[in-house]
């Protein structure tokens, strides 16, 4: 099982982003498809059925169950270049 770590100022973005979007959580999910996978963060109002929750400085975090059983850590810090970056920990 995962453990989720986000830094200050990601948290601060991810909050105004929702508040944007008129949302109450933010998702982790593998998007994509065939050879050109890729990880994405999306808000959402709802989590899908088998998503995992976590809480974290007072939002809320639905990661896609496979991410969250094929990793040890979900790292989400904030760039100001690159904007939010998702690690994952085996």
């Amino acid at each position: 099982m995962s453990k989720l770590f986000i830094d200050d100022n990601a948290i601060e973005l991810i909050k105004k982003e929702l508040v944007k979007e008129n949302a109450s959580a933010m998702r982790i999910f593998m998007g994509g498809g065939g050879c050109c996978k890729r990880f994405e963060i999306s808000p959402v109002k709802k989590p899908l059925a088998n998503d995992v929750v976590f809480m974290q400085g007072g939002i809320k975090v639905y990661v896609e169950k496979e991410l969250v059983e094929n990793t040890s850590a979900i790292y989400i810090k904030f760039d100001e270049q690159k904007g939010l970056i998702i690690e994952f920990m085996k």
